[in-house]
């Protein structure tokens, strides 16, 4: 029972069951909690049960403003000797200078060979028992330094860092995984100092190296509380031996030092083992060490890819994979933008695979390649699928073929390099007139509204609409009335002042202002993009206005389809004269039409933007190159 007196005390008997069979156990355990000082701890007889395992102790102290206590436990596992009802006494302790004992507790013991529990006699397996939670194993403190002891032996055999590698020789491309752990018998604080940086490899992080996660492991037959500093899988750059990064860690450490007197053990028998196990004697003097620890260093040797037998078409993928390929649609017209999607699943160095070759066929050209990754970086190796996005287009009607995808790999399980490959694709190329006798249906997608922007597209028509009125009228009024539009007649000629969207006065011969004035236009990139606007057909805009500036930027820029990508255009605007904002805004033009043709969720105002975009870059493209 606890002392009303010392409410911040607690000494308790705590049992895993209150009813089993008989080949059953049963964990009893005597706890006490918030002490300043433990002494002559006597357990009780256990006449009607046979001792398995115990006495196994767990010590812990805190030491706060000065203020220390102690937290301590025993505990044993019991088979009972026979069926029954069995009382189980309480331990006895002085606590803090008083007598104190726990409650006890009532066991029923049935006459069957187990009650909700499988084990037996003859499989003996006391801890842990199946009906309740495994028990880590207990950790016991090291922190009491008795006379004699040297500090630096005992820091040395009870706290150092680790660092465990799964493999220490591997390939190039192979990944590996790197573990820094710190193991502890001592009460410390510590505090990361310096972080493996890992030079030499591409680093993906199985943990958050910001939090504290522990765990309990077994060194030479003892407990260690075990930090994980950092875990991570590592994908070696380079062939060669290279050195993992150290971790610099620094610590206090907290120990107790015991006098002569209160070190010396007296006496024989349990109360005597369970007086040693309480120890140390809180009277003694506590003090901290101060520690820099850094990890030993760790070299991992990294194979170079064998040459024989390497596929003229391997491109560093390393791991076991499979391969898919898709078109978005098998019937397409002519000119319209298609979607070839290359997906690569597996396990191995995903993040550092590159798009696989297509072979297109010579009527159709392939644009920029974007990915997606969905990849597990919490398991070793890294796991899940990388899916590639080609953008294409075909000048010519007519059934084609699309050879399969093929995918080279070395194999390290096998030591042995692979090829593997998709299958072929059969499409229906339409001439391009077939979708203005049979329009296409509306593509699958939600339109998000977002409030007064659903009206945007009626307004834009609208302005349209009244500008075309305007200027047809004041184009009619002057042909009727040259002279009455600022201009004067003279000899088969007229002569214009004024015309809107001139500088200064034109001449222009007499018989087109009798007829018909023909003015020369350029023609708009985008009229079909504006057309699919007004129409409410967003799917088709984004891919006519992703179709539109890359024609317009191979027609400017006179680049071969092999160079149609944003790396190498981008190098061509720059030495036109292009600046860092009005690339990037091409490249996010780009990048949102493509977006669009695999994700279909459209809303008005991206729309109108999108083509105000469009004709920002269009305009910038006629005017600079």
């Amino acid at each position: 029972m606890v002392n009303s007196a010392m409410a911040q005390v607690s000494f308790t008997t705590e049992s895993n069951t209150r009813d089993m069979g008989k080949s059953d156990y049963v964990q009893i355990q005597y706890v006490i909690e918030n002490a300043k000082q433990i002494d002559n701890l006597q357990a009780p007889a256990f006449p009607d049960f046979t001792i398995v395992e115990g006495p196994s102790q767990s010590t812990g102290m805190s030491v706060i403003n000065g203020a220390m206590s102690q937290n301590k436990s025993v505990s044993y596992v019991l088979q009972p000797r026979h069926a029954g009802k069995f009382t189980i006494k309480g331990a006895t302790a002085t606590v803090d200078g008083q007598q104190m004992q726990s409650n006890p507790v009532t066991i029923q013991v049935r006459n069957v060979n187990s009650y909700g529990n499988p084990q037996s006699t003859n499989n003996f397996n006391p801890v842990p028992l199946p009906d309740w939670p495994a028990p880590q194993p207990q950790v016991e403190m090291e922190e009491v330094v008795r006379p004699g002891e040297n500090i630096a032996d005992k820091i040395k055999k009870n706290f150092f860092i680790k660092v465990d590698v799964s493999k220490k020789d591997c390939y190039l491309g192979e990944p590996i995984v790197v573990t820094y752990k710190l193991y502890s018998r001592l009460r410390s604080d510590s505090r990361v100092m310096t972080n493996p940086s890992l030079n030499g490899f591409s680093v993906y992080d199985m943990m958050d190296p910001s939090s504290d996660q522990s765990t309990i492991e077994k060194v030479n037959g003892k407990a260690f509380t075990v930090h994980l500093i950092r875990k991570a899988q590592l994908i070696a750059l380079q062939a060669g031996d290279i050195s993992l990064d150290p971790v610099e860690i620094d610590n206090n450490i907290y120990f107790l030092k015991l006098d002569a007197k209160q070190s010396a053990a007296s006496g024989h028998g349990l109360g005597s083992l369970l007086d040693r196990i309480f120890e140390p004697d809180p009277q003694g003097t506590p003090f901290t060490e101060n520690l820099t620890l850094d990890s030993k260093p760790v070299t991992v040797h990294v194979k170079p890819l064998p040459e024989l037998e390497k596929p003229a078409d391997f491109n560093g993928a390393v791991g076991r994979y499979s391969i898919q390929a898709a078109v978005d649609s098998k019937e397409i017209d002519t000119g319209d933008a298609a979607i070839l999607t290359v997906t690569v699943k597996g396990t191995g160095n995903l993040p550092m695979i590159n798009a696989p070759t297509v072979n297109w066929p010579a009527e159709m050209e392939s644009y920029d390649v974007s990915n997606k990754e969905n990849i597990n970086k919490s398991i070793a190796p890294l796991s899940g699928s990388k899916t590639f996005f080609y953008s294409f287009t075909c000048s010519k009607p007519g059934q084609f073929t699309l050879p399969p995808v093929r995918l080279s790999f070395f194999d390290p399980a096998a030591n042995a390099y692979k090829t593997i490959q998709s299958d072929p694709l059969h499409i229906q190329i339409h001439h391009a007139a077939r979708r203005r006798s049979a329009p296409l249906p509306m593509p699958a997608a939600t339109l998000v509204e977002v409030g007064w922007a659903k009206n945007l597209v009626w307004i834009i028509c609208g302005v349209l609409a009244g500008a075309m009125g305007i200027y047809f009228l004041m184009r009619r009024k002057f042909v009727s009335n040259p002279a009455a539009a600022g201009g004067t007649k003279t000899q088969g000629r007229t002569k214009v002042n004024g015309l809107p969207g001139s500088h200064g006065a034109i001449t222009v011969p007499s018989e087109a202002v009798a007829g018909s004035l023909q003015l020369p236009t350029k023609p708009d990139p985008l009229k079909e993009s504006r057309d699919l606007l007004i129409s409410g057909d967003y799917g088709r805009f984004y891919a006519s206005v992703n179709r539109a500036i890359w024609k317009l930027v191979s027609d400017k820029l006179q680049l071969p389809g092999s160079q149609l990508n944003k790396f190498s255009i981008s190098a061509v605007l720059k030495s036109k004269g292009w600046n860092e904002d009005e690339i990037l805004q091409l490249k996010n033009l780009l990048n949102e039409c493509e977006m669009k043709l695999y994700t279909p969720e459209y809303s008005i105002s991206d729309v109108a933007k999108t083509l105000g975009e469009a004709e920002m870059v269009t305009g910038r493209l006629e005017v600079k190159n």
